[in-house]
């Protein structure tokens, strides 16, 4: 093989190359252009099984047993009734994901609870939340 012939693949085999990366690159922008939280949070309200999936920490039980766990810390305000399904809106629902156990007394302060079951003020501190006692 000459030269000419040798600079010649190597033309065609970066030529592919090159394509292969801008389909590459097209998927990536497709993919960024609609982010997994917009996915996530299209319905406009959440049953607690929803809120459970999402929150990923605690099992369904946990959070089925307080009230105190779910979006609004137990403030009806926050909760709706759709089909007969306690549920919660998403704008709530996208804040209380986001929240941590070390966050929760400040959030349920935001929420307007003032008086926490003593399990929440004890998974708040184990977990370095503020010491304020709600209540």
């Amino acid at each position: 093989m000459d030269k000419v012939s040798t600079v010649d693949l190597n033309v065609r085999q970066l030529m592919l190359l090159v394509e292969k990366l801008s389909l590459s690159f097209n998927d990536l922008m497709k993919q960024m252009s609609s982010p997994e939280e917009k996915q996530l949070f299209e319905k406009e309200f959440y049953t607690v099984e929803d809120c459970a999936k999402l929150k990923g920490g605690a099992a369904l039980s946990t959070i089925k047993q307080s009230r105190f766990l779910l979006p609004g810390c137990g403030n009806p305000k926050y909760a709706r009734y759709v089909g007969g399904r306690l549920c919660f809106p998403r704008s709530e629902v996208m804040k209380w994901v986001k929240v941590t156990d070390a966050e929760y007394l400040d959030y349920a302060k935001e929420c307007g609870v003032t008086i926490m079951p003593e399990k929440i003020l004890r998974l708040s501190a184990k977990a370095g939340g503020s010491n304020v006692c709600a209540g």
